[in-house]
């Protein structure tokens, strides 16, 4: 019989992607462990999940923060029903270990684990804990974290900070040397796009004119805003790659010299793995805004640049980019700076203490 380990969170790439690695770790280590997902059921976790092949279970669950009070009473009627589905569920699946990952569909799960006796851990990818794990750092017998800033948030004798677990493609051809020639701007909204970031590179094209020879741009737009980001690049005669969505990301960061993005969790660990200079624009409207404390740790650091979104404009941003594509020197440092607070080896020691903890050799 497989032994089976289950990886519950919320339905963003900001929490998929990190237990999809740690389900890499699990079955490239052993081929008798078979890696079970519940979450929301989102389209995206369906699509993501379906891509690679792993099963996916979708829990009752409702979010609480920040409801209205009818809306608490009724998420708080669904969670009580995902509790008792969860209990049923990991009993019909007999996991010897849950791995919670953050949002609202993990709690209950992580609840019913502890009712049932499994073992159980937490990975919080963000410098600002959300409520789920907060909670769930009670009854779980580890937290693993991506940024010791969020260890005040736990009980100490718990904590081990280890990193933000990627996925072993986007690490393929780290440590090797750029291909191709000019300047590589990178453009990233997140998994499904930014429109305020698409407007504003777009405004800031007019800005750039003067190096569009020497500069090539890679920039995913989400579904929505392909077609019209496309054709503003194209009428203003950019080399560009515009893509709704980029699967392949380890040759996009092996090209890139700088990157402009949002600063979600994932995308920050494989900026500082990869050694990548940034512009981060974090998402005004992300829980405890945790993006612009995200982001506060690379410019603390001196590893990333940081424009809120307020304060986002065409013309701000070229500044940003000129100023780093003019001083070769600062970028390259932000590269050193941005590689030193990488943690590529996360998915392994996250996976060493699961067996330390299940008692595997």
């Amino acid at each position: 019989m497989r032994e089976r380990v289950v990886i519950t969170g919320g339905g963003t790439g900001g929490h998929l992607f990190p237990g999809i690695a740690l389900a890499e770790e699990f079955t490239r280590r052993k081929e008798e462990w078979k890696v079970i997902f519940i979450g929301t059921g989102r389209e995206l976790e369906k699509r993501i999940l379906g891509n690679w092949g792993f099963e996916l279970i979708t829990v009752p669950s409702a979010p609480l923060k920040g409801r209205k009070w009818w809306a608490k009473v009724a998420g708080s009627v669904t969670l009580l029903r995902g509790i008792f589905w969860s209990i049923g569920t990991l009993h019909r699946i007999s996991p010897r270990l849950v791995i919670g990952l953050g949002g609202y569909s993990s709690g209950p799960v992580l609840l019913a684990a502890y009712l049932l006796g499994i073992k159980r851990v937490i990975h919080e990818q963000n410098v600002h804990p959300g409520l789920a794990n907060r909670v769930a750092s009670r009854f779980s017998q580890r937290v693993f974290l991506s940024w010791a800033e969020g260890a005040r948030f736990f009980p100490a004798e718990k904590v081990m900070v280890l990193g933000n677990p990627l996925r072993r493609e986007v690490l393929e051809g780290r440590g090797k040397k750029r291909v191709g020639k000019g300047f590589t701007l990178l453009v990233l909204g997140g998994s499904q796009g930014a429109t305020n970031i698409n407007s504003a590179m777009t405004e800031a094209l007019k800005h750039l004119d003067k190096i569009k020879g020497d500069l090539k741009i890679i920039h995913q737009t989400g579904e929505e805003d392909q077609s019209w980001v496309k054709k503003e690049y194209e009428q203003r005669g950019f080399k560009a790659s515009i893509q709704p969505f980029i699967d392949k990301m380890a040759s996009c960061y092996q090209q890139a010299h700088l990157v402009v993005c949002r600063a979600g969790a994932t995308t920050l660990a494989e900026l500082c793995t990869w050694g990548r200079a940034s512009i981060l624009i974090p998402y005004p409207h992300a829980a405890d805004d945790h993006q612009r404390k995200n982001a506060q740790v690379l410019v603390k650091n001196g590893a990333g640049r940081m424009i809120q979104e307020q304060e986002l404009t065409g013309k701000r941003l070229a500044q940003e980019i000129l100023s780093l594509y003019h001083n070769r020197g600062e970028l390259e440092g932000m590269e050193r700076r941005a590689a030193a607070l990488g943690r590529p080896e996360a998915a392994v020691l996250i996976v060493d203490e699961c067996y330390r903890l299940l008692g595997i050799s």
